[in-house]
């Protein structure tokens, strides 16, 4: 089984932090994954909830990844979500999603790029 990509929003800079083998190997501004899969760390949203305050406890979690300098239009991309206030899971024009076969992390947003 090949190790997993673990892509999340960095709470500092407002990109995101790339884990690879629990070690953060990049810090990215614009990346590109595929086969991601979305998952919630419900004790984690949980703490999120009691105390009001953010922590790391959700991921995109990618089969490959690519950091790149050229940079996708994502005007008309559909934005993937997630408000650990709203919902348990990431969404997607307001319905749940698990699953996208490539997701463009732009600017602190991520996009539906499938």
């Amino acid at each position: 089984m090949k190790a997993k990509y673990y892509i999340y929003r960095n709470l500092r800079t407002g990109g995101f932090s790339v884990r690879h083998q629990g070690i953060v190997i990049d810090r990215a501004v614009y990346c590109r994954a595929t086969g991601v899969v979305f998952k919630v760390n419900e004790s984690g949203r949980q703490r999120v909830i009691s105390e009001k305050r953010k922590n790391v406890h959700a991921f995109a979690i990618a089969d490959e990844y690519l950091f790149t300098h050229s940079v996708v239009s994502v005007d008309n991309l559909p934005i993937i979500t997630y408000n650990p206030y709203v919902s348990d899971k990431f969404t997607c024009n307001g319905i749940p999603i698990e699953y996208a076969n490539a997701v463009i992390f732009k600017s602190g947003k991520c996009y539906l790029a499938n």
